[in-house]
Order: C-alpha cells, then sequence, then structure tokens
C-alpha cells in the first residue's frame, strides 16, 4: 500500500498555546479595541503570517482564546437535569451564578470581547453564535422545558423569549457598566419571570 503523505506541517500545538495565551493577556489588559494581530504575535514570538495561516481576523482569534479558556461555558453555569428536579430551583441557581460570574473582571473581559468580536462582522457573529451562545441558550430552553413536561411551568409559555431575557441582560448589563447591580437586577428579573412562568392552578 503507498503511503499517502499530508501536505504542510502538523500544528505545532505548543505554539498556538502561547499565542492563545497572548491574546488573553491582551483582552484582559487592553480590551478587544486595544488588542491587534501584530501584538499578539510580538507577545507570543511568531511572525504575522504564522498568525494568519491559523486565524484569519482578529474576531476568529479572539474566539478561539475564549472557548479554549473554557469560560464562555463554565461548568459552573451549567444546568443539571433530573428526574425529581426543582426547575425554578435550577434556573434560580445557574442565574445567579451567571450574574457572578459576569460582575467577575476576568469572565467580563472574555464576554465583551465576544460581544465585540460579533459586533465588527456578521461572518464572525454567527461562528461566535454557534460556538458560544447557542450552547447555553439552548441549555436554558431545555431545562426550562423540563419544568413544562413536569407540569411546573405553563405549557403556553415562550421559552425561548425567557431565555433571551435572561442571558440579554446580563449581557446589557455588561455593555452598560452596570454589571456591579447585575446580581440583583437579574434577580428581580428572574423572579418575574418564574412567577409568569408557573402553571396556574
Amino acid at each position: 500500500m503507498t503511503e499517502v503523505r499530508r501536505r504542510g506541517r502538523p500544528r505545532d500545538e505548543g505554539r498556538d498555546e502561547a499565542i492563545l495565551d497572548a491574546a488573553r493577556e491582551a483582552l484582559l489588559r487592553d480590551g478587544y479595541a486595544g488588542l491587534s494581530m501584530e501584538k499578539v504575535a510580538a507577545a507570543a514570538g511568531v511572525g504575522k503570517p504564522t498568525l494568519y495561516r491559523r486565524w484569519p481576523s482578529k474576531a476568529a482569534l479572539v474566539g478561539d482564546a475564549v472557548a479554549h479558556a473554557a469560560l464562555a461555558l463554565a461548568p459552573d453555569l451549567r444546568l443539571s437535569h433530573s428526574d425529581t428536579a426543582d426547575v425554578a430551583g435550577q434556573v434560580t441557581d445557574w442565574c445567579r451564578a451567571y450574574a457572578a460570574a459576569a460582575g467577575d473582571p476576568h469572565h467580563a473581559a472574555m464576554i465583551l470581547a465576544l460581544t465585540a468580536a460579533a459586533a465588527e462582522s456578521p461572518h464572525a457573529a454567527e461562528s461566535l453564535y454557534r460556538r458560544h451562545t447557542r450552547a447555553q441558550h439552548q441549555a436554558v430552553v431545555d431545562c426550562l422545558r423540563e419544568g413544562v413536561h413536569s407540569g411546573e411551568f405553563r405549557a403556553d409559555a415562550d421559552l425561548e423569549a425567557v431565555a433571551d431575557a435572561l442571558i440579554g441582560s446580563v449581557l446589557y448589563q455588561l455593555l452598560t457598566h452596570t454589571a456591579t447591580t447585575s446580581a440583583t437586577r437579574v434577580e428581580n428579573l428572574l423572579q418575574t419571570l418564574l412567577a409568569g412562568l408557573r402553571a396556574r392552578d
């Protein structure tokens, strides 16, 4: 059997890690606006061509940097599921954790960077949504749907809209620099939404 050779050199995982570390450090220090491909290449000790072969744009680099750090979908923000779950309690716990994470400067910088990258390019926005926001949004909808199936929530509730409101309220407060009050505001919104979701006797 003739051996088939792969074209090009294999990617150097150590070099990729150095680049992603440099990108995250730049985001924390300078924000998305202050990050440039040139600065990241210099900090990582690589040439710009090396950087652009791996990531064609700043938005793509930021998306990978955040995903690699596992910050967009941190484990403690995932919803748990069980047959006897109190769905309202699960959503409350998740929402409180999400608001607390948004108030952490490290998480906030990453979330704001993703938002800025999405605003820069419609193509980037779709890609970043698929990789970061969609799974979180779907997890909230799935958990709420369990509440509908168990009879805890109304069957006619718009679960997509509820998930939009919960996630969007935290993002809005980050964008308007009011994340320090995020926990209180999100808690108030959450209780209002849950009151409307609960099945009527």
